[in-house]
Formats: structure tokens, sequence, C-alpha cells
């Protein structure tokens, strides 16, 4: 069963409700709200829309982005330089979308509950990140692909 916007919604307001939700329609909506990591406190933006019909599902989940304080690129780390885990946008990299979970395992589905799963997968992101930061090594585990990320839609 997919999720509607207004069941996402209800569930993001009972469990998030720092989380503003700046937009809304019938097939999308976006929250903005503050995660912490391990030192440091994030703003972050969740961009959900309802499934496109002729898309295939596993390319159509959340985009999770951080708004402040930007993301920091490290050209020199060990692992995932220039940014771990993400869908990385050549054109703002600081602003590529979080790779929470592997689409090609279906880790999430539009059954699922963004307040359930998004939101925390995201905040465990960022606190690997920050240990990223400090050692060049990513810890959050998941499926790498040879170091080559895919772009951001």
């Amino acid at each position: 069963m997919i999720r509607s916007i207004e069941q996402q919604a209800s569930l993001m307001a009972l469990h998030w409700p720092g989380f503003e939700l700046q937009h809304r329609s019938s097939r999308r909506a976006i929250w903005y709200g503050e995660l912490a990591g391990l030192e440091c406190r994030y703003l972050i933006a969740v961009d959900h829309s309802l499934p496109v019909m002729g898309i295939a599902l596993r390319y159509q989940f959340p985009r999770v982005r951080v708004i402040t304080p930007r993301l920091a690129p490290n050209t020199k780390a060990a692992e995932e330089a220039p940014l771990p885990h993400v869908y990385l946008d050549d054109r703002d990299i600081p602003n590529s979308p979080l790779c929470l979970f592997d689409p090609d395992q279906n880790e999430w589905s539009h059954d699922d509950y963004l307040a359930l799963t998004t939101v925390k997968w995201s905040a465990d992101w960022l606190a690997c990140y920050e240990i990223w930061q400090v050692t060049g090594r990513w810890r959050g585990g998941g499926r790498h692909q040879s170091g080559v990320m895919r772009r951001a839609a």
C-alpha cells in the first residue's frame, strides 16, 4: 500500500514535531528540520513525492539533502571522496542527496513511513559522515559502487 502524503505528514508531525512541512500538495511534500550528528546539528530537507507511473519504483524514493552546515567535500579521504554515500551532483557537490539505503535491495518502499525510516537513517548518516570527515573511512556500511556514485536526479 502506497502511503499518501497525508499519511506521511501525520506520522512526521507525531514523531518529528520539530520538522516543518514547508511544501505540500496531493503528490509531494518537503519538510525541513534539525538532526544531531555526533558533534553538530544539521538542518536537512526531506523531499518526498508519490510515485509516477512508467518509472520504476526503485528509482523513486525520498531525497534528503543537508542544508546547513553544508557538507564539506574531502578529496583526500581514503574512501568515497569527495563525499561518502551520496548521489553525487557534480554541479553542487555539497548539495548532493544522501544515499540512505540500497534501492536495488528494496530496503525502502512507498509502503514505508518516512518518519520511521528515512529521518532516522538520516541521523545515522550524519554521525557516520562526521566520523568519515575525521578518519577518511566510511563506517556506515552499505554497498559501494567501485567509487562511482550515481548522479542525482
